[in-house]
């Protein structure tokens, strides 16, 4: 499209430009420097997920935010565009041990793999995904043993074997509820999406109050841009679970991308409300919210929030460099945020 023969207001312009260059800075990676991917998954000590209250923070060694966010909900983190230097990482999850490790990733490849097992507190035997579902009380010694060795093959990222565990588990027992969900991650990680959607579906039908289900089919459908199956699906999880700060994340994800932006805005906001401690990339989704509404002033308040939020974060450049573009425009005042 030649933008020169565009003839819409001037605010209308800016606008559709700015909205343009936001998703061009969020999707360019750095290339002024070495950069390296740390991907990882968050485990109880028996290799089971844990669906809610899970944050990991990655700190420089000297202290600086780099960046903090919740796992999926099946526990699979990934940050990329990191710089190769020393870092600190730290895993929170309610019921469980602060978990802290000492990562050195200058000397790494393009990817780094990592796995984090959490033990409970003391007096705590069950925590997230750990508590009994409807169906794991049916399940027969065959089917649970051949899931916990799915778990144990999916842990050290043998994904096809892991698939044959699971589907040996579920063979014995159609409705194991989690087996199926698990089927699902396995067969997703190759890219099996049709076999992926059928085992999350199976298991709903079979023990509809397993929220991870919804969970994981909503970010499942929000993956393959299915916005108005995972809003559907995500309302479904909310009722049986409507404290859930996860399942109104990814409704604001379901609601932008069915350009329903001031749902998306809501969503975002019910989330940020339930989680006292969300994660900033959540900042960043509201200023691309606000973008799309023209409401400038809000954007730029929301980018000023990420960056106090995340200090020295894999957006900083990026908000900065959109932030000046709106101050040119003279769209909002001066920045307020240091910019050192």
């Amino acid at each position: 499209m030649n933008w020169r023969y565009l003839r819409l207001p001037a605010t209308l312009r800016v606008s559709a430009f700015l909205c343009s260059l936001l998703w061009l800075l969020w999707a360019v990676p750095a290339s002024s420097q070495q950069t390296i991917a740390l991907e990882g998954w968050v485990h109880t000590e028996n290799g089971r997920t844990i669906s809610s209250g899970v944050m990991i923070r990655l700190t420089t060694a000297e202290g600086l935010m780099v960046v903090q966010q919740s796992p999926s909900s099946a526990g699979q983190f990934e940050f990329g565009g990191l710089a190769k230097i020393p870092y600190h990482l730290t895993v929170t999850a309610d019921g469980f041990q602060p978990y802290e490790q000492e990562l050195d990733l200058s000397h790494s490849g393009d990817k780094t793999i990592l796995n984090v097992y959490l033990t409970p507190l003391r007096g705590t035997k069950q925590a997230g995904s750990e508590l009994p579902t409807f169906t794991d009380s049916r399940v027969p010694r065959k089917a649970r043993k051949e899931f916990e060795k799915g778990k144990r093959a999916l842990r050290d990222r043998n994904f096809s074997e892991a698939q044959a565990h699971f589907e040996r588990a579920v063979e014995e027992y159609p409705c194991y509820a989690r087996a199926q969900t698990d089927l699902a991650l396995a067969l997703t990680t190759q890219s099996d999406r049709p076999h992926a959607e059928a085992a999350l579906k199976k298991a709903i039908e079979c023990d509809p109050d397993f929220v991870d289900a919804y969970s994981q089919l909503g970010w499942f459908f929000n993956g393959g841009k299915q916005f108005s199956e995972s809003a559907r699906v995500l309302q479904e999880g909310l009722r049986r679970s409507p404290s859930a700060w996860q399942f109104y994340y990814q409704l604001g994800i379901a609601h932008y991308g069915l350009g329903d932006y001031n749902k998306a805005e809501e969503e975002y906001l019910k989330a940020e409300s339930l989680n006292p401690e969300p994660p900033a990339e959540i900042h960043v989704k509201l200023a691309d919210v606000y973008l799309k509404k023209s409401a400038f002033g809000k954007a730029y308040a929301e980018m000023e929030s990420y960056l106090r939020a995340e200090p020295g974060g894999r957006f900083e450049v990026k908000v900065r460099e959109l932030m000046k573009q709106l101050e040119s425009a003279g769209l909002v005042r001066a920045a307020s945020v240091s910019k050192h």
